[in-house]
């Protein structure tokens, strides 16, 4: 921050395309929160127990700030209610550190293979993290119990 005041203190006396360009990109910077989103996963899926027609998932949020939407894709998809191949969306705030274990409703969860990942998150002040090509989560494998 020092070194930004230093550079517009130099550039105060000239009001040439510089320091407007210079301008510009900090005002765009500034403005799009969803930029600082787009880091390797916040998210660490930690363990998942299949039950008769749940799953209980353990996660550990791994980033620097609370979650407070938590989007899943299972596959295969099963009785899901949401587009896109969501399986789950767990609400609530889940601190950066903690450890946290929600219950998945999936029908026949004991009865097949399934994997699940994280699609997207809601990060504390409504930023997005979505998972893309260049920025994906491990997804967690569970073997079909017989």
């Amino acid at each position: 921050m020092h070194r930004l005041s230093a550079i517009l203190g130099r550039m105060s006396g000239n009001s040439g395309p510089r320091r407007n360009i210079l301008l510009l990109v900090l005002f765009i910077l500034a403005s799009r929160p969803c930029l600082y989103a787009q880091v390797p996963c916040p998210v660490s899926l930690v363990t998942a127990t299949p039950e008769k027609d749940t799953i209980q998932l353990k996660f550990r949020n791994k980033g620097k700030v609370p979650i407070e939407q938590l989007s899943l894709a299972c596959s295969p998809p099963g009785n899901n209610k949401f587009p896109n191949g969501i399986c789950h969306v767990e609400t609530g705030f889940f601190y950066p550190g903690s450890v946290s274990w929600i219950k998945i409703d999936y029908q026949g969860a004991s009865h097949q293979a399934i994997e699940i990942s994280i699609a997207r998150l809601r990060l504390q002040g409504g930023v997005l993290w979505q998972a893309g090509t260049s920025h994906t989560c491990k997804s967690l494998k569970l073997p079909r119990k017989n």
